[in-house]
């Protein structure tokens, strides 16, 4: 399945410069180009699934996919400060 990007090439490149990568830094670690890092980055490109996986793990992210009934209780705690204390997320309430 090809996965539109659209707005994620933004954050790609949001979270390539936090860690001052260059897109030729991130094409070498996964074994592709430049440009084809650029057109990903800009949503002309489509990258398969697995590509993508490569790009984010270049980039220290880690995909992960959310059942849409739990969506809501992830994207809770992905909004909470770094210093809250959050309770094991485990049990049948999550």
């Amino acid at each position: 399945m090809t996965v539109k990007f659209g707005a994620t090439g933004a954050l790609l490149r949001a979270r390539r410069d936090e860690l001052h990568l260059t897109q030729a830094a991130v094409a070498t670690r996964i074994g592709t180009t430049q440009s084809y890092i650029a057109g990903v980055e800009r949503g002309d490109r489509d990258p398969r699934w697995s590509t993508a996986v490569e790009i984010a793990r270049a980039l220290e992210l880690e995909p992960v996919l959310v059942p849409r009934e739990r969506l809501a209780a992830v994207q809770a705690v992905l909004t909470l400060p770094p210093d809250h204390d959050v309770p094991p997320l485990t049990g049948h309430r999550w």
